[in-house]
């Protein structure tokens, strides 16, 4: 993203999210196969909490940006931003909520799998459950988002995102065969951020822009 046009869109918000969560799982991965120190952790909270940091904020936090990028593709209409970006924080502060304190839970010897646990544990386990609460409240602005857009939405054009790639050069939604003839071509592959109806078609082929455009990239 660095020297790009950033538009802190809902689909760029989680996207962003998914670094800052798939980067912690992984500094608690690396920590985990050091053995002195998984001897220590091992099948406690601290493992859960690592687990879910992968396979949540590094899983399902792209999924969610995937809907919000490529929803008008598909439907030719606009999620709604407002609640994009309320579903993108209900989601974020309840997902951190949930599983960060369940490092220190781990840390300090609760177990997983374990139906009772010390009251020491009690108010760290009363804040992961709150966001819980807040990861499953986030899913009602999603789904109503999802279905009043449908419906309502704002027209999203053929290129909403004022893309480079092939599949944003076709309406949206495409017809059956995608384009009439060879996908189309942009004179510019590094022109990101530039308005869809400035966008130059390339007349070379799609080897010819490639070697064009690396030309550039090293000069």
């Amino acid at each position: 993203m660095w020297g790009g046009r950033i538009a802190l869109n809902s689909a760029m918000l989680f996207s962003c999210g998914f670094i800052i969560n798939f980067v912690f799982g992984g500094i608690t991965g690396v920590a985990l196969a050091q053995v002195p120190f998984d001897i220590h952790v091992h099948d406690t909270y601290f493992v859960v909490a690592h687990f879910h940091y992968i396979v949540y904020g590094g899983t399902v936090f792209v999924i969610f940006a995937s809907i919000y990028h490529w929803y008008p593709k598909v439907t030719g209409r606009l999620l709604n931003e407002d609640l994009g970006r309320l579903h993108f924080l209900l989601t974020f502060v309840g997902f951190n909520l949930c599983f960060a304190p369940q490092h220190w839970l781990g840390l300090n010897g609760m177990p997983r799998r374990v139906a009772e646990y010390d009251p020491q544990f009690e108010l760290i386990n009363q804040l992961s459950s709150v966001g819980a609460l807040l990861m499953a409240i986030s899913t009602l602005p999603f789904l109503l988002n999802v279905v009043m857009s449908a419906f309502n939405g704002a027209p999203a054009g053929d290129n909403p995102w004022n893309a480079l790639t092939p599949e944003w050069l076709t309406s949206s939604p495409p017809p059956v065969e995608n384009w009439k003839g060879e996908a189309p071509l942009v004179k510019e592959p590094y022109g990101y951020g530039t308005p869809a109806g400035e966008l130059p078609l390339a007349a070379t082929s799609g080897s010819e822009l490639w070697k064009l455009g690396n030309s550039d990239q090293r000069s």
